[in-house]
């Protein structure tokens, strides 16, 4: 179950940062605190039946969306899964690494 919840955070993350809202504007408009949002997105909590029918609202999608884990990702999600703003240069290093071992 926590790899279920954990994944369903990401699909949520990725989603609303395509939609460029922020945890606080997401919370707001599904009516849930912050903190809850950012356990969500975590994978920590998951959402009951009606909070996962106001996220599927406020972002646009159908709720099967949020358990497409196995589909094609867009490199718009892979570009904000990896988020290689917030990663330090050892990560990238790490990265770059892997990327060379497997592609290369």
């Amino acid at each position: 179950m926590d790899n279920l919840k954990k994944k369903f955070g990401q699909r949520v993350r990725i989603i609303r940062q395509k939609r460029n809202l922020s945890q606080e504007e997401l919370a707001e408009k599904i009516d849930i605190a912050v903190n809850n949002m950012g356990k969500i997105e975590r994978g920590e909590s998951f959402v009951t039946a009606v909070t996962l029918d106001k996220l599927a609202s406020v972002l646009d999608v159908k709720v099967e969306d949020f358990f497409k884990f196995d589909s094609f990702v867009s490199t718009d999600e892979m570009k904000a899964e990896l988020d290689l703003e917030k990663m330090s240069d050892e990560e990238i290093r790490q990265l770059y690494r892997f990327y060379k071992l497997f592609l290369c």
